[in-house]
């Protein structure tokens, strides 16, 4: 006799704490098998991708995947070990082995244990760098006219200061009179001279002193390399999603000071990267209005690693060559690949002076890429039988790794060779810097005071480039973004060239001379203050000159948050200048420096003393 059946009550229950319906869960089973399918799924996406060409490891889609992939294998290599070894105990306690089972349950326990170290071991790996140095200790000898100098210029007002419509290139969003006024304010104290003629003059001489022992400004006809970092300006056309690159209003600013101020023609100017392209939004905006100056970028035939193309419309746009005459050599060859055979770009051996334009990112085998790490993207490798052929630095990822790399790369200890001094020290790149900048605009958010969550809108400059870098990594590590390993051991390596604590003669060009001090490196004293040594009267190490704008009064040119005779003397100094875009004394948008700037300066001038004496 069946059961009787009832019928199923679809009434719903009722909470006796709430009176609300009681909701029933859902069968989500489905979710036990997220996991294995994603890893699964990221394990064959990774194999298909890299088997065929290993560096493309490094491609931020593959550093995406790996580690779902890896933590696959290793869950289902535990998940396999662990159902034997169960097995096994099982066969062995039957007969009556127990020694030997109960042996066996340890290792099935173990094996079920391992994945989760392996994952606490990866968990340890990317915990925040801490310096093997105590803060404010300096090693290195101090470059630049204010030895060791370091400024940095931060205004949000520079991005989206006018809204969200468009592309975060667009004038909208990215405020080019702004622009102007960080670079001019950056040049300006970094030499600590108002005019700006006189403090480009300033920098010429001093590179000439320091380099050839002559006291010179600039001449014309001297040609200018200035290295930007294209690493993610993979085709002409960009998404506005994508804001880890070169900022058109910025390098605009720049090209401005050299020819309007400076007085260097345009067509004696060079924009370079060898690897990838120089986007429309930086190009259209540029050449417009400076058609003399040349953008050489990277051929898509010749970076053997790096897949796609750039898409239409190059324009003027030229391609890097390699000069076989100028190469460099390596401290330890064997780590390198074809040192000695290793080539520049033309656009930078026949260039008397070079400008360096890093854009800061941590990097997973690095730790950093800044300005050392930006002449990446000037070597070339001249053997065609392997992937590292062509305008690819992977040749020296072993020789740089300040973190185990997933990609098998062990990473190098402190007191190690590191690459990135050869090119810091090489005769046509360190060598020929004559401006070191960090342009960290749209690619950061940083937590800390002044940002308090927002963009970072900070501009970076330094005549020592051991020193800005140094700097920068205190800046990143700060926000958490630089994890544990050995990020600053090339800095420690160039600050000590001469007797470094590699031990290791570092001779870029084999010229039987040995490469001196590259510059002074330290750590701050800590995130809040961001004091160094000569902030803190040593008179030796890092100054860093913090030029903040938060609450901006119009007029202050200094800016030193007051209005006063200083600044006033600027105005007087910028008189009846125009056609002049963000020049120093046009506040009232027109490009003219007029009586119609100083009656809006002496009203701001009445402000602010009214101001302040209501505060009294």
């Amino acid at each position: 006799m069946k059961h009787s059946q009832h019928p199923k009550d679809n009434t719903p229950k009722i909470c006796s704490k709430t009176g609300k319906p009681i909701q029933h869960r859902r069968n989500n089973r489905w979710i036990r098998w997220l996991f294995p399918i994603t890893g699964l799924l990221a394990l064959i996406w990774f194999l298909i991708r890299v088997i065929p060409k290993p560096s493309r490891a490094l491609y931020p889609c593959q550093r995406i995947a790996q580690p779902i992939a890896s933590g696959f294998v290793v869950w289902l290599l535990g998940l396999v070990a662990s159902a034997a070894a169960y097995r096994k105990a099982r066969r062995m306690f039957h007969q009556s082995r127990y020694v030997v089972g109960a042996a066996a349950i340890v290792v099935a326990v173990a094996a079920m244990f391992w994945p989760l170290c392996i994952t606490a071991d990866k968990a340890a790996k990317s915990a925040p760098f801490v310096p093997t140095d105590p803060p404010n200790t300096p090693i290195g000898v101090a470059k630049g006219i204010h030895p060791g100098r370091v400024v940095w210029v931060y205004d949000p007002a520079l991005t989206d200061a006018h809204g969200s419509a468009g592309n975060w290139w667009d004038d909208n969003r990215t405020d080019p009179t702004v622009a102007h006024s960080m670079m001019s304010r950056a040049i300006r104290n970094l030499t600590g001279i108002a005019d700006q003629a006189e403090a480009w003059d300033a920098i010429f001489r001093d590179f000439n002193m320091s380099h050839y022992g002559i006291d010179a400004g600039y001449e014309p006809g001297e040609k200018i390399a200035i290295k930007v970092n294209n690493i993610f300006s993979r085709e002409y056309r960009w998404s506005s999603s994508q804001t880890n690159r070169p900022c058109p209003q910025m390098l605009y600013a720049l090209l401005w000071q050299l020819v309007e101020v400076a007085g260097v023609a345009d067509s004696d100017i060079t924009v370079y990267d060898c690897i990838f392209y120089h986007g429309d939004p930086v190009y259209d905006y540029c050449h417009s209005d400076f058609p003399g100056v040349r953008f050489a970028e990277g051929d898509a035939t010749d970076r053997s690693g790096y897949g796609g193309g750039p898409g239409p419309n190059p324009g003027q746009r030229e391609q890097v060559v390699p000069d076989p005459n100028v190469r460099v050599y390596y401290g330890e060859p064997d780590l390198v690949p074809d040192s000695g055979q290793v080539c520049f770009p033309t656009v930078v051996t026949k260039a008397k002076y070079l400008i360096n334009i890093a854009l800061p990112r941590p990097h997973e085998l690095a730790g950093v890429t800044l300005c050392a790490k930006n002449h990446f993207g000037s070597v070339w490798h001249p053997n065609k039988w392997d992937y590292y052929h062509g305008w690819n630095p992977a040749i020296m990822h072993a020789a740089v790794a300040a973190n185990d790399f997933s990609g098998g790369i062990t990473e190098r200890p402190m007191g190690s060779y590191n690459a990135l001094v050869d090119l810091m020290g090489h005769e046509h790149l360190g060598g020929k810097t004559l401006l070191f900048f960090v342009e960290c605009l749209r690619n950061r958010f940083w937590s800390a005071p002044p940002f308090n969550g927002g963009l970072s809108s900070s501009l970076f400059v330094s005549l020592d480039g051991v020193a800005i870098d140094s700097v920068l990594v205190d800046f990143l590590r700060s926000e958490g973004d630089v994890s544990s390993g050995t990020a600053d051991n090339y800095l420690h390596e160039a600050a000590q060239a001469d007797n470094p604590p590699s031990g290791m003669i570092y001779d870029p060009e084999n010229d039987g001379i040995p490469l001196d001090s590259l510059g002074v490196h330290e750590h701050w004293n800590n995130s809040t203050d961001k004091q160094y040594s000569r902030n803190l009267g040593r008179g030796e190490g890092i100054e860093l000159i913090q030029s903040i704008v938060v609450d901006v009064i119009p007029g202050d040119f200094e800016p030193d948050g007051d209005l006063d005779e200083d600044d006033f003397s600027v105005l007087a100094a910028h008189w009846l200048e125009s056609n002049q875009p963000g020049c120093v004394g046009d506040l009232d948008g027109d490009c003219d420096v007029d009586f119609d700037d100083l009656t809006v300066w002496i009203e701001n001038w009445n402000q602010n003393l009214d101001l302040a004496f209501a505060a009294q």
